[in-house]
């Protein structure tokens, strides 16, 4: 009788290649009887790859949309007017901000709608609550009343996509920003 050839295999304890030696009717599971005294090594575990929350791809999306709508509304791409009190405000600063035409968290379909954004500073956005009822006024004579009036209807719709729609809106900000910056730059 012919005995089969022993395949290598790994050591149970330091993971080299061996050829493994029969003992009665089982095979040793280590190298060496030094292996077989130590304790197994464990396989570490791979990381798992990190997937960042819609929310953190959502805030930065926001600072890359408030950016490219300050940038939009500037004449030199460093300065622009806040759209309610027209005090100019330095693009980059606490004071520089994006402003809704209504409340983003009880509008959540014009969170990033470019009509509905304009550059503001902090004492119309923040203390004066978004003046409102000026920003609206003049959003109405800018976009038109047809204009304001879909995007006042639409503006309780409820949109979903997540993820994969922040991230290319993400890639389309970015050019876009990069784009504005070098044309006012140029000027």
């Amino acid at each position: 009788m012919q005995s089969k050839e022993i395949k290598q295999k790994r050591c149970q304890s330091c993971k080299e290649l061996f050829t493994p030696v029969r003992r009665g009717l089982s095979l040793s599971k280590t190298c060496s009887p030094e292996c077989d005294k130590a304790p197994p090594k464990k396989d570490k575990p791979k990381p798992k790859p990190k997937v960042r929350k819609v929310s953190a791809i959502k805030s930065d999306l926001w600072d890359l949309f408030s950016l490219h709508q300050k940038l939009v509304y500037s004449q030199d791409g460093e300065w622009c007017n806040c759209y309610t009190c027209d005090k100019p405000i330095k693009i980059g600063t606490i004071d520089c901000q994006g402003g809704h035409a209504f409340s983003k968290a009880a509008n959540p379909a014009l969170w990033f709608d470019e009509r509905a954004v304009r550059p503001q500073c902090s004492r119309c956005n923040c203390a004066e609550e978004g003046n409102h009822y000026i920003f609206n006024e003049r959003l109405k004579q800018e976009i038109g009343l047809a204009a304001w009036s879909d995007m006042y209807d639409g503006r309780k719709q409820v949109r979903t996509g997540g993820r994969q729609i922040y991230l290319q809106k993400i890639d389309y900000y970015k050019t876009r920003i990069a784009y504005l910056i070098k044309t006012k730059s140029g000027m």
